[in-house]
C-alpha cells in the first residue's frame, strides 16, 4: 500500500501504488535543536483574520476531522459486529450489547468533545475563508475547497451517528435539533460540497463528487431508519442525486478501484485512536463475524474484508494510526447496484455488483443467491470500518448476536434506528439540552 504523510487526504488506487494528494501536506517544522520546533500550522486566534493564514486554517480543519473520526470510530464499531469487546471497561461492554442510548457512557462522552470541536472549527473556518474570497483576498482558493470538503464529512458523520445535536458557539448554547431535524446536517454537508465543486479547479473533483454521492445516499438511508423504532418494509433506497454523482465520480478517477481516504495523525492520541484500542491496548478485537466472513458464492474466505483487516492490523503502518476510507469506487458501484435493485432492474444490478466482485477476482453473481442477499453481503464486506454498518443492520432488519434488551436504556436490540445521544459533557455545558424551552 502506498504511504502518505501524516494528516493527508488522498485518492489511492488499490494495488498500484498510485497516489494523488487530495489534502494539504503538513510541512515539517524547522529544527534548531531537538526541542526547538516550530509548527507552521500553529495559528494564534488573533491571526485568524489574516487571509495569509487560510491554508493553515484549512489544515486545522483537516486535523480536527481525523481527530473526530479517530474518536467516534471505536464506539461505533463496537456497537456493531465490526469489533468485539474483549477488555475490562464496562462502558465498552455496554456498547457491545447495543446500549448506545446511555448519555453517561464514558467513551461516547469523550468522543463527543472532538465531534463538537470539528463541527465548530469547520463551520467557523468556512465563514472566515468565504469572507476572504468575497473580498478578493483569498490567494489560494483550494484552502476553501478543502474546508468545505472536510466540514461536509464532519456534518454527515454526525447525522450518521447521533440522534441529536446542538449548534452551540463557544459559550453561547443552542437548542438541540431533535432527531426529526438531523437531516439538516446532511443538507448542510451537500450544500458545502456544491460550493466546493463550483470553486474547484479540478484538483479535488473526484473526492468532492464521490463524497457528495455517499452523503446523498446516507441521507436516503437515514430516512429509512427515521423515526426510530421500526424496520422499514422496503429497505432499499434510490436517490437520483446520489445516482448521478456516483456515475459521474466513477468516470473521474483513475479507476477501477479508486479510494478517497484520510490518514489519521499524531494529534489523534492513543486514548481516542481505534488502531491503538484494537492493535495496542486490545480492549477490542476484530469482530469474529468479519474474521471468519465467507463469500456466499465461493464458500471461501471473503477477500475484500480480509484485505481491510490485514491493512488495519499492519503493525508497521497502523498499530498507532491508519487510514479512514471516506468513499470509494466500490461504494459508488454499490450505490448504483442498490438503485437498480430498487427499480427491479436485475441486469443493471448485476453489472454494478459484479464490478465490485471482479476487483477481488471473485466469480460473477448470476442469481446463485437472492439479489438483496448479495447486495447486503457486498456492503458488509467492502464497507468495513467506514461507519455504514449500524444503519444497514437497522434497515435490513438484522441484529448483532451480542445485542440485548436493557432495563434502563433503549438498546439497538429493541429500538431499530437508535443512534448515539447527546452525551453528558454537552448536557452539563449546555442548559438548552436539559430545558430547551428556556432558551
Amino acid at each position: 500500500m502506498p504511504n502518505t504523510m501524516t494528516g493527508t487526504g488522498a485518492i489511492r488506487r488499490r494495488g498500484t501504488g498510485t497516489l494523488v494528494l487530495a489534502g494539504a501536506l503538513f510541512a515539517a517544522g524547522a529544527c534548531k535543536g531537538i526541542l526547538d520546533v516550530e509548527n507552521p500550522n500553529n495559528v494564534s486566534e488573533g491571526s485568524l483574520g489574516d487571509p495569509q493564514a487560510a491554508v493553515q486554517q484549512a489544515n486545522g480543519v483537516q486535523a480536527s476531522t481525523v481527530r473526530m473520526l479517530s474518536a467516534i470510530a471505536t464506539p461505533y464499531a463496537t456497537a456493531t459486529d465490526e469489533l468485539d469487546w474483549t477488555g475490562s471497561r464496562e462502558a465498552w461492554n455496554e456498547l457491545e450489547k447495543g446500549v448506545i442510548s446511555d448519555y453517561l457512557n464514558e467513551f461516547t462522552d469523550l468522543a463527543f468533545t472532538y465531534v463538537g470541536e470539528a463541527r465548530y472549527l469547520g463551520d467557523e473556518t468556512i465563514k472566515r475563508l468565504e469572507g476572504f474570497n468575497s473580498q478578493g483576498r483569498l490567494r489560494d482558493r483550494s484552502a476553501l475547497v478543502r474546508a468545505y470538503l472536510y466540514t461536509a464529512i464532519v456534518h454527515a458523520a454526525i447525522a450518521d451517528m447521533f440522534d441529536d445535536f446542538a449548534f452551540s458557539s463557544k459559550q453561547t448554547p443552542a437548542k438541540p435539533l431533535g432527531r426529526p431535524n438531523m437531516s439538516q446536517l446532511y443538507d448542510k454537508a451537500i450544500g458545502y460540497l456544491d460550493k466546493a465543486v463550483a470553486l474547484d479547479d479540478g484538483t479535488f473533483r473526484y473526492s468532492l463528487i464521490a463524497t457528495r454521492a455517499r452523503i446523498k445516499h446516507a441521507r436516503a438511508v437515514w430516512r429509512k431508519i427515521t423515526p426510530q423504532g421500526q424496520t422499514p418494509a422496503n429497505p432499499l433506497v434510490s436517490d437520483a442525486g446520489a445516482n448521478a454523482d456516483a456515475t459521474l465520480a466513477l468516470g473521474l478517477g483513475a479507476g477501477p478501484d479508486d479510494v478517497f481516504e484520510m490518514k489519521s495523525n499524531i494529534e489523534a492520541q492513543p486514548g481516542i485512536n481505534i488502531w491503538f484500542e484494537v492493535n495496542g491496548r486490545n480492549e477490542m478485537a476484530i469482530g469474529n463475524v468479519y474474521r471468519t466472513l465467507v463469500d456466499p458464492i465461493t464458500g471461501q474466505r471473503d477477500p475484500a474484508s480480509a484485505a481491510i483487516i490485514a491493512r488495519f492490523e499492519d503493525r508497521e503502518t497502523a498499530s498507532q494510526d491508519g487510514f479512514f476510507t471516506i468513499v470509494s469506487d466500490r461504494e459508488l458501484e454499490l450505490i448504483l447496484a442498490e438503485a437498480a435493485l430498487a427499480a427491479n432492474d436485475l441486469v443493471t444490478f448485476a453489472t454494478h455488483i459484479n464490478a465490485v466482485r471482479s476487483l477481488d477476482g471473485l466469480p460473477a453473481w448470476t442469481g446463485q443467491i437472492p439479489a438483496l442477499e448479495i447486495l447486503k453481503f457486498e456492503r458488509k464486506a467492502n464497507l468495513l470500518f467506514q461507519m455504514r454498518r449500524l444503519a444497514d443492520l437497522y434497515r435490513f432488519g438484522e441484529k448483532v448476536a451480542e445485542w440485548a434488551p436493557d432495563p434502563n436504556f433503549a438498546s439497538a436490540f429493541s429500538t431499530p434506528g437508535l443512534l448515539f445521544p447527546i452525551p453528558l459533557v454537552e448536557r452539563q455545558a449546555n442548559p438548552c439540552i436539559i430545558n430547551p424551552a428556556a432558551c
